[in-house]
């Protein structure tokens, strides 16, 4: 059973962060990691969050030209992975300037220094596979 939605939208607004068309520094690192540790998710937990609800319903902004900069309202990001997860909604566009492999790479260095500012139950964690991320945005 995945852990209730308010923790889940907690991390998600904080995950948002890491998919903004902005340069990504320390401070939101350590933002990101802070939310993770208020969370009270396993690690394990906490990368499903990342990787297979929030990486679909996000990876898109990274692919176009001017992407979202300012943020994304919760209420947006809610429906918006809650449609991907019922199928409603196809995560990620047929035709984009960046493939979906080159942002989960950009998304994996965001993960390890968010991960650097984690206790060390953190690090060394397996992602899902690139396969398993994709497909959790084509229900």
């Amino acid at each position: 059973m995945p852990p209730p939605i308010a923790t889940r939208a907690a991390l998600w607004a904080a995950f948002s962060e890491l998919f903004l068309d902005t340069d990504i520094g320390a401070d939101t690192h350590r933002f990101v990691a802070r939310r993770i540790i208020e969370s009270g998710l396993s690690p394990e937990a906490v990368l499903k969050v990342l990787w297979l609800e929030v990486f679909p319903a996000l990876c898109d902004n990274l692919r176009v030209v001017a992407g979202e900069w300012a943020g994304f309202t919760d209420e947006w990001l809610s429906e918006r992975i809650a449609g991907i997860a019922a199928g409603e909604v196809r995560a990620y566009a047929s035709v984009a300037l960046v493939t979906v492999s080159q942002v989960i790479t950009e998304i994996e260095t965001q993960w390890e220094l968010c991960a650097a500012c984690l206790p060390a139950s953190y690090g060394g964690l397996r992602r899902p596979s690139n396969q398993q991320i994709k497909r959790a945005g084509k229900r």
